[in-house]
């Protein structure tokens, strides 16, 4: 169960098509160019008239090869050595150009119709990767072994599972304690045990306490390592971790009332006549606090680094430690 800072513990915190209007593009230049038409071909008289025979019908004129067509065609335009030159290159890079285009289209049409005829065989072949149903019918069957896997419960989320009560010794037991990571350590000057919660209430808290399913109340009141404070730490047995949070979140939301101090002789005698600083948090089904008070009697007006010393040492260092243990037991 995760546990986070006390109360004044630790400090809570596309491209487009270009536009018409583009400055950029010769529009103007675009519209003369679209006016323009392909070159008309122009057939020759011995083109357009049938040969006449002598003596005979009319005879429909011979059909020539695509190079006599394009011979004849320059012969009319007469044109130059250099361009009869180039026409022949060009018609000779049509030509072979066509031939490979045709065979590679050739293959691609039977390497399809090959696939096809594979695949239609394939269909009707079982599975060699494919388990008999005799194969499957032998293996065992599989169980899943995390589905029945128990719940998984914190030990002290429940008094029901946490049954043995808490006490002087286990919290307070010698007449210092040294909190790890502290500021020192802290004089034990009075130790208690109540079996009525609601007597370590003052007011709201108090009433609230009365309700609640609360068995025990273990507290002590300690002076901290320079002497300037006084406080007293307790530990509340509840029932559960859920009752243990509605608990704080009703000390959260302002109630009326808070927790009692435990006034002894001496460096506490005026503990709780003045105004104090409480800190507070919930470790499974307890609920631990303190309430800080100066040694001097003069009033605490705010939260310290000293008081918060104190908070993050004895709720959330040392209550811990103490209550940690009993997560181990089973």
């Amino acid at each position: 169960m995760a546990h986070g800072p006390s109360p004044f513990g630790v400090p809570q915190e596309t491209q487009a098509h270009r536009p018409p209007d583009d400055p950029g593009f010769d529009w103007a230049e675009y519209d003369e160019r679209s006016q323009m038409r392909a070159p008309t071909a122009r057939l020759s008289p011995e083109d357009r008239t049938p040969t006449v025979r002598l003596g005979g019908p009319a005879l429909p004129p011979a059909r020539r090869s695509p190079e006599e067509e394009m011979e004849a065609h320059l012969d009319q335009i007469q044109a130059s050595r250099p361009l009869r030159r180039a026409a022949q290159r060009a018609r000779r890079r049509t030509k072979w150009w066509l031939v490979a285009l045709a065979t590679v289209s050739g293959l691609a049409v039977a390497a399809a119709c090959a696939a096809g005829a594979f695949i239609v065989l394939r269909e009707g072949e079982p599975d060699p990767a494919a388990p008999s149903e005799e194969a499957a019918a032998d293996q065992p069957s599989v169980v899943n072994e995390t589905a029945g896997a128990p719940e998984v419960v914190d030990p002290i989320a429940s008094r029901e599972t946490d049954a043995e009560p808490i006490s002087v010794e286990e919290l307070f037991g010698a007449n210092a304690i040294s909190p790890e990571g502290g500021t020192g350590a802290y004089e034990v000057l009075e130790t208690e045990e109540l079996s009525d919660c609601a007597d370590a209430g003052l007011d709201e808290l108090s009433e609230l306490l009365e309700d609640a399913d609360c068995t025990q109340t273990v507290r002590a009141t300690l002076i901290n390592p320079d002497g300037e404070y006084a406080a007293t730490a307790g530990v509340l047995n509840l029932a559960d971790a859920e009752e243990a949070d509605a608990l704080r979140a009703a000390i959260e939301a302002g109630l009326e009332g808070g927790f009692a101090a435990l006034r002894t002789d001496g460096e506490a005698e005026e503990l709780g006549r003045a105004a104090t600083m409480v800190g507070y948090n919930t470790y499974g089904h307890y609920l631990m606090y303190v309430v800080i008070g100066r040694t001097d009697g003069e009033p605490i007006e705010e939260a310290s680094d000293p008081v918060r010393a104190i908070v993050s040492d004895l709720v959330d260092v040392w209550f811990i430690d103490q209550l940690n243990p009993r997560r181990d037991v089973q």
